[in-house]
Parts: C-alpha cells; structure tokens; sequence
C-alpha cells in the first residue's frame, strides 16, 4: 500500500514547514528540516528550498509505507488505518511501530488505544504529540468505504464535478486519481 494524498496532507499539517534546519527539542542528537526530515544528513544552518522538502518527504514516507507494509502478512489494513500508521512511523520510527503494534500480536482497537500513549519527549507529554496521536487514533478508527464504491458514488453524482469533486474526494482522504480511473473502468463496463 501507499499513503494516499489525505494521508500526506495530515502528516504536513503536524509537521509543518521549514526551510531552515532546527531542532525541534533540545535534546535531540540532529537537526530537522523540510517536511519533519529528521537525520545525520541535516547540518545546522542548512536552508533547503519547499521543491528539495516535498522530495525528502517522499524519501521518508517511503520508508513509512515499507515499516507499516510489513505487517500486511498479520494485517489487512484500509487506507485510513495505512495512513494513520505511517504518520505514527514518520514520527517516531519502525521501531516504535513494532512496539506499537507488538510485532504484529495486537487487535486493531488496541492499536487504536496504545497509540494515544506516544506522546512523550523524554518523558516529558507534549501537547502537540498528544493532538497527533489523538489525530492518527481518530484516523485509524474512521470507517472507510471501499474505492469502487466511492467511484460508484462519483458515478451517481454524490461527489459533485471538475474541481469540487476533487477537492472533496482529496478532504476524504482518496486518491483522486485512483477514484477516477476505477470510475471510467465502471463506465467502460456499462
């Protein structure tokens, strides 16, 4: 599976901006920078452009995607579930994830629960961690309806036209493009 663009958009709208590195707390080894990019690669007083941050943030959500897609053997997870994972791996790694999900042994609904408990910084709760994981638990739980029958839905006219469809099927958390394509495949059909 891959994080969809809702999946993207919820993860820039925790981390944020910055073209400057920085660290975000004081006791952290290296620096940030980008989209949440976290790394020895990270000098201080790097500055990148908002081009060099949407690829490092591809790089790393790549790595997300492969941390969370191992479990597809003990799992099958819906896009908001993958994408309420990848967020969590982005930020606080595969290890973390592991732990998370005890290397594959807990239910879903206690994944839900433990993630709302990774929100410390040397033991120190976070308010921001806290919105963020109570952000991805909420995400992790939302129901999902299929893609074919959200095209279904995009065929009976539910989801408007043109640009306001888009933009809406994207706020739903879908792939606009995916949704389309299984759309004309539905109207091939016919």
């Amino acid at each position: 599976m891959k994080v969809s663009q809702y999946g993207v958009d919820f993860i820039k709208s925790f981390e944020g901006l910055k073209l400057k590195a920085y660290k975000a707390h004081k006791s952290e080894k290296y620096y940030t920078i980008g989209y949440g990019h976290y790394g020895k690669d990270v000098k201080p007083d790097m500055v990148i452009t908002e081009k060099q941050a949407a690829i490092l943030l591809v790089a790393d959500l790549r790595n997300a995607e492969i941390a969370v897609n191992k479990y597809t053997n003990k799992y099958i997870f819906n896009q908001h579930e993958f994408d309420a994972l990848v967020s969590f791996t982005f930020n606080c790694g595969s290890g973390n994830l592991d732990h998370l999900l005890n290397k594959g042994k807990r239910s879903k609904k206690e994944i839900a629960e433990k993630i709302l408990l990774y929100n410390k910084c040397n033991g120190t709760v976070l308010n921001g961690l806290t919105k963020r994981r109570k952000k991805e638990s909420e995400l992790f739980l939302a129901p999902y309806i299929s893609m074919e029958d959200i095209a279904k839905e995009v065929i009976e006219g539910k989801w408007g036209n043109g640009d306001e469809r888009k933009k809406r099927l994207a706020d739903a958390g879908y792939d606009y493009a995916t949704i389309q394509a299984i759309v004309n495949l539905l109207l091939r059909r016919k």
